[in-house]
């Protein structure tokens, strides 16, 4: 306990040496990249990467550990970390880290930090990364023909992301999409297509531009949108096809 109140404490004294208000959001403390990089270099705890392996493998903040928040044992793998000290968060966008730290939340741990919105602000910030192998990500998104076929015709409600990592109007719907896929986890499959590495798959359905979103469930397309949806646009889709299983 003596711990626990040193903790909650030394945070508190962190904010007001820095003259900020800490955003305590269901029990998790969101913070900048200047505020994220300076608690990661001056508190001892556990610094934790929720994004994918391959997300994780093509550039990570130093010395972060790694655990997938889509894993279907994450939720018992986070809550085996220690309660007695402070825990760093992040992901791409600051969605999944901050769903993994309303976890931690409500099942007693305090002191949770998350990188409010991601390695994305981190990078825009040019903040030091480690860079490692990216094909496995470019891999991760690219899609054949077939591969699409299979999919469309599974049976499954599935949604579409055709994106370019250099379209702007794309990276900026990113953290919706990121929120979009761990909302609908295991009800609609949300799958991201880079344009640039599915060439034979955007010639075959002539697209023009991205970004691109399209619906499908058993061959039939439900929704399409050349360019930007909002959340909402989105969400209302999915809520007209209910029965998605």
């Amino acid at each position: 306990m003596n711990k626990i109140i040193s903790l909650i404490l030394i945070t508190f004294l962190f904010y007001v040496a820095n003259a900020q208000t800490p955003k305590l959001k269901n029990g998790v403390i969101q913070v900048n990249s200047a505020e994220f990089k300076k608690l990661i270099k001056d508190n001892k705890g556990t610094f934790l990467d929720v994004r994918t392996k391959s997300e994780y493998s093509a550039e990570h903040i130093k010395n972060a550990g790694q655990l997938n928040y889509y894993a279907l044992d994450f939720k018992k793998k986070l809550l085996l970390l220690p309660k007695d000290q402070p825990i760093y968060l992040y992901c791409n966008t600051g969605y999944r880290s901050k769903k993994a730290g309303e976890i931690l939340a409500k099942n007693g741990y305090t002191n949770i930090f998350n990188l409010e919105h991601g390695i994305m602000e981190w990078n825009l910030k040019e903040l030091p990364v480690v860079e490692g192998d990216k094909s496995m990500l470019i891999k991760e998104n690219a899609m054949n023909v077939d591969g699409f076929k299979k999919l469309i015709a599974s049976g499954k409600p599935i949604f579409f992301d055709f994106y370019a990592p250099w379209c702007g109007p794309c990276r900026k719907m990113m953290p919706m999409m990121d929120s979009l896929k761990t909302e609908y986890h295991g009800k609609i499959k949300i799958v991201k297509v880079n344009s640039d590495v599915s060439k034979k798959l955007i010639k075959e359905l002539k697209l023009m531009g991205v970004p691109y979103l399209v619906f499908y469930k058993n061959n039939k397309k439900l929704f399409e949108r050349s360019g930007t949806a909002t959340r909402q646009e989105l969400i209302s889709q999915f809520k007209k096809r209910r029965n998605y299983n």
